[in-house]
């Protein structure tokens, strides 16, 4: 007499991976959209980081500061509003020593998230476009907003108060709305 021994077949086996392959195929989708979603996210922390640091140089140097981006990319560039620090991008070479060391950044956002400007906004030279000037006072020069996109996700909005400084981020539906 044969004895039963516990185990399973080749072809059980392969019904439970194919099943699972499945299933694995069906969640994709969703699981790309969520981890776009904090992507997106991630981007938007970095860039009010960015933006609060502007504004906060902008007071402790008792100048305005300027910050640009690159639309269509996730560049994005912090310096003194002065003609001296935008002309070829680099520092002038002669600066005036009561001043503090002015803040020079370029930076780019993470995981592939782009710029796309809301509202009016300025070209300048080397594909630079004006997003926002700090001034001294830590108000803003306009109201404005400027939109992040992931093609996995759904927009963010992060939109400067004028009178304020302040920065708030607003989650859009895909269609482009609040």
């Amino acid at each position: 007499m044969r004895q039963h021994r516990g185990g399973f077949t080749i072809l059980e086996l392969m019904l439970v991976l194919a099943i699972l392959v499945l299933l694995a195929t069906m969640a994709m989708p969703v699981i790309e959209t969520m981890y776009g979603d904090v992507r997106v996210q991630a981007a938007s922390d970095h860039l009010r980081g960015r933006l609060a640091q502007a504004r906060t140089r902008a007071i402790d140097d008792g100048r305005p500061y300027r910050f640009s981006v690159k639309v269509g990319t996730g560049n994005y560039r912090i310096a003194p509003d002065s003609g001296d620090f935008w002309g070829g991008g680099d520092a002038p070479q002669t600066q005036d020593d009561t001043l503090p060391t002015p803040l020079i950044d370029e930076g780019t956002l993470p995981s592939d998230i782009i710029f796309q400007l809301v509202g009016n906004a300025r070209g300048e030279s080397g594909g630079w476009t004006s997003f926002v000037s700090f001034l001294p006072t830590g108000a803003a020069s306009d109201d404005c907003s400027i939109t992040l996109q992931h093609e996995d996700s759904s927009p963010v909005e992060i939109q400067i108060r004028a009178l304020t400084g302040g920065v708030r981020t607003v989650k859009l539906r895909p269609g482009g709305g609040p």
